[in-house]
């Protein structure tokens, strides 16, 4: 009887091949994730602009870890947290919030093209100043007696 031999050399088509496969097997399994061991508060609020209703603004309330949930404000400037793309929430805790109209909340210390040199986050005519952003002095602390906010911006504080 003759032994098994691997060849030396793989055709690159049966690699392709072996990982197509792989990849589509792992594919169409949803993520069960178990997240009652999470100390999660369901967070809403409110963002107002110089006392107008701040639509389209995206609220994310940051841990000193960076992680964070976040939302973004319908027409009324209301929002929920995400904890995810699946389940709503925020972990309890002291954050910091940042909110921002357009631009990318995960880099908020990366330059944005939708900022003056004044670092004021110009997007749709709408001016929101660094200190609710990428520079922000927003402060909150989430657990089950702090669960709704109201942020009042200044474009000019």
């Amino acid at each position: 009887m003759k032994p098994f031999c691997i060849p030396a050399v793989i055709s690159p088509r049966v690699l392709f091949t072996v990982c197509l496969l792989a990849l589509i097997s792992g594919c169409g399994g949803s993520i069960n994730a178990d997240y009652s061991q999470l100390d999660l508060i369901d967070v809403s609020g409110t963002v107002t602009l110089d006392g107008q209703p701040l639509p389209g603004a995206t609220v994310a309330f940051e841990a000193s870890d960076g992680t964070f949930s976040s939302g973004v404000t319908d027409e009324g400037g209301h929002f929920n947290l995400m904890f995810n793309t699946e389940k709503s929430g925020c972990l309890t805790g002291d954050k910091t919030v940042r909110i921002k109209v357009g631009g990318d909340l995960e880099n908020p210390d990366e330059e944005s093209e939708g900022e003056n040199e004044q670092g004021r986050q110009v997007g749709s005519q709408i001016v929101i100043p660094a200190q609710y952003n990428k520079k922000s002095t927003l402060e909150v602390t989430v657990d089950a007696d702090h669960r709704s906010f109201e942020f009042d911006l200044k474009s000019n504080p």
